[in-house]
Order: C-alpha cells, then structure tokens, then sequence
C-alpha cells in the first residue's frame, strides 16, 4: 500500500499523530504476511481499519461516522470485517468495561458489568464457551449493567465499540440483562436481610415479650419495686443471645 495514501487517509480522519501511523503501516505490513492480500477487501477498507485499530492501541480517537465513510463498506459489514482483521493479526483494539464505564462516565455500573460477564461465560461454558475479551462482549456488559442500574449511556457508541453485527450484539445484551436483573436482585435481598440490627432485633424481642410479663413490669415500676441487678443481667443476657441466635439464620 502507499505510504502517502495511507497518510493522506490518516489526516481525513483526523490522525496526525507519528506514532499511531507507524502503528498502522505496521499493521498494514503484519496482515499482508498474515493473508491480509486474500481477503475481498478494497485498499481503502484496509487503510481505514488498520488506522482505526492504531489509533485505539496508541490511544488516539477516531469519528466512527467517518471511519465507516471513508471505508466504504456499511456498517454491518464493516464491523464483521474489523473483528475478522483483528483476530488475523492476533490483536485486540483494547475495548474493556472499565475503558467503556470511564468514556461514558458510568463507572458506578462498572462492578455490576464485570459480575455480568464473569456470569455469561460461566453459562456459556455448556455451549463450548465464549472469548470475554471480545469487544462485542465487553460492550454489552456495561450497556446491561447501566440498563438495570438506570444509568444513561450513549447506546449507539456502545454498540459502535461492540465491533460487531447488531443482531448478535442484541441477542447478546439481552442475554447479559437477564443476568444483571438476577444479581441486582439478589443484592437487593441481601442488603434486606442484612438490614436489621442487634439493637432493632432486642427492641423486637422485647415488644415479643408475653403481655403477662410486660404487666408484671409495670406493676412493678407502679409499686416502685425494681428488679435486682442479678435479674436484669439475666434478662438481657436472653434477649441478647436470642437476637444473636436471629441474627446468624
């Protein structure tokens, strides 16, 4: 491919940096080894996606509207065939859920994302497994977590960053959904269960107490009689050990 261009590509999409264009005429060169001449792929399609796949190893950034513009592939297309090049030149554009929770500020979604996907590939081990790494994955989790936590993300840069086609990023996301509702829900029971007390768990010991005892106590604070200090340990040691006893159930 020429040099000049490449270059002339770079600066449509806005690259200027040196060391992403090295990385992408690196690129260019690996995936011709590689078998890069075999694919049905035009010199555009392939100087646009070794740019885009620089940019995002060297950290520079890229409008995705023009990417797929300037490949002249559509975006279905263009998104398979990204993936395919990838997975030839034994690299990944570096897509991860904290990368993505940070871009679209929901890093409070971040946990419950990787939670998601951990849970994924285990379900997806009776079916021969699944490669979590993958953008399409990656993306999918956080947009899942964000769905069942409400946080408001851009959902068409999410899926941008999938790399992948729209039926099976959504196949995908609805899968993940499922998984993020079940765990939200059982840490919603947790924080439930978990929510009382020693002190809240004595109060209701005592308003359990039988209504003869209770009458007894007052009779006694009425005739200005008190229990002796021996008698009020042994009650609250009860009451006590009974809360602790409610409390490890």
């Amino acid at each position: 491919m020429d040099s000049q261009m490449l270059r002339s590509t770079a600066t449509k999409l806005g690259i200027s940096s040196q060391k992403t264009l090295r990385k992408a005429e690196e690129l260019i060169r690996l995936l011709s080894v590689k078998g890069g001449n075999r694919m049905s792929l035009g010199t555009s399609a392939k100087a646009v996606i070794c740019l885009e796949l620089a940019a995002s190893l060297t950290g520079a950034t890229v409008e995705k509207s023009q990417v797929i513009g300037l490949s002249g592939l559509k975006r279905p297309a263009y998104a398979a065939t990204s993936q395919t090049v990838e997975r030839l030149l034994g690299v990944t554009s570096g897509v991860s859920i904290t990368g993505l929770c940070v871009t679209h500020t929901a890093t409070s979604a971040k946990d419950l994302a990787i939670k998601v996907l951990k849970e994924y590939e285990s379900q997806m081990q009776k079916q021969g497994g699944v490669d979590g790494t993958l953008a399409v994955f990656q993306a999918a989790a956080v947009l899942s977590a964000c769905k069942v936590m409400k946080v408001r993300v851009d959902k068409k840069s999410l899926y941008e960053a999938s790399k992948s086609k729209r039926a099976v990023y959504d196949k995908v996301v609805e899968a993940m959904t499922k998984i993020a509702e079940e765990i939200n829900t059982k840490k919603t029971v947790v924080v439930a269960k978990r929510g009382k007390t020693i002190l809240d768990m004595v109060e209701d010991h005592m308003r359990e107490e039988s209504p003869e005892k209770r009458r007894k106590l007052d009779d006694d604070q009425e005739k200005g009689t008190e229990a002796t200090d021996e008698e009020f340990d042994e009650w609250k040691k009860r009451i006590l050990a009974q809360a602790q006893s409610q409390s490890q159930e």
